[in-house]
């Protein structure tokens, strides 16, 4: 059924990365007809084209979640490239099109930059610490400009983690080297604490997003409201596994423009009807056992 149908039809972008993979089938369940928005069905080069496909497929709704968050050779200009300026196409496109629903541009809780003691709101300053927060915030500054075209809500996700996970990111890196019973670690400081979210209470608060009353939520925080040290993920999946390796200090991972401790307001979430149903033993265990089970690959021993 089309959107002209009388049921919302959501554009994915980013359906295959590790959000969409979890996102789609929530929305599914909740009566939601997906649509995946790839480079493979969508030129995001024109905005015309772009305009042109969502009049076509009956879109109500985008979810953008496309971005680039390590790019090749590390060139830093892709990160606004994809980030931003893709993303200004795409605003372009819905707003030729007559979006007539919401879109839920998923920016990062990166565009904050460290917090203090009290967790971060989401109309609290914005002081992003790198190439990927600036380009999220961007991203979030262009957008404004088609509010007055478009229902825009953005969604500040913090740092997610689940089985499946790239295991070029921390927690999963280290979730591997644990199943495989590596001997030592080598990271860089382990007393950096991060707001860790388990991607399935992610997928929930960005559903609850998407189904908010019209032009009633400009932002929302995609969070847990806990710092957690790396330390404590480290000691939690010691005790889990029941493995001990050596954790070895390496100043080489210590990185310029790493946030030192961020947490993030989950007021808007809860007010939604969010409830988080995943502690972070809960979240390590499942992916402990999702790591076991599958086949190995080499540990990388290096960990940033």
């Amino acid at each position: 059924m089309s959107g002209a149908e009388g049921k919302r039809v959501c554009a994915v972008t980013g359906p295959g990365g590790f959000v969409g993979g979890y996102l789609m089938p929530v929305l599914a369940a909740r009566g939601w007809q997906t649509l995946p928005m790839g480079r493979a069905a969508a030129d995001f080069s024109d905005p015309e084209a772009l305009a042109g496909w969502l009049a076509r497929h009956g879109v109500t709704d985008i979810v953008h979640l496309a971005a680039e968050s390590n790019p090749a050779g590390g060139d830093t200009r892709a990160f606004y490239e994809t980030n931003a300026f893709l993303t200004e196409r795409l605003l372009q496109a819905a707003a030729t099109a007559g979006l007539p629903g919401r879109f839920l541009l998923v920016s990062a809780t990166s565009v904050y930059g460290d917090s203090g003691a009290a967790p971060q709101r989401e109309d609290d300053p914005k002081q992003p610490p790198n190439h990927y927060g600036a380009s999220k915030l961007l991203a979030e500054v262009i957008a404004g400009w088609y509010r007055d075209r478009l229902d825009i809500t953005i969604a500040r996700p913090s740092n997610c983690m689940g089985a499946g996970q790239n295991p070029r990111y921390l927690v999963p890196k280290l979730v591997r080297a644990f199943a495989e019973r590596a001997p030592e670690i080598a990271m860089g400081d382990t007393a950096i604490a991060r707001d860790f979210v388990d991607i399935r209470d992610a997928a929930d608060i960005l559903a609850h997003a998407l189904e908010a009353p019209a032009r009633s939520l400009e932002a929302i925080n995609v969070s847990s409201g806990r710092a957690t040290p790396i330390a404590e993920i480290l000691d939690t999946l010691t005790r889990l596994s029941g493995h001990a390796p050596e954790i070895r200090r390496d100043e080489r991972f210590i990185r310029k423009g790493d946030m030192r401790f961020q947490a993030c307001d989950t007021v808007r979430a809860r007010r939604l009807g969010h409830v988080p149903r995943h502690d972070l033993a809960n979240t390590l265990g499942w992916m402990l056992g999702a790591a076991t089970r599958s086949v190995p690959e080499p540990v990388e021993r290096r960990l940033p």
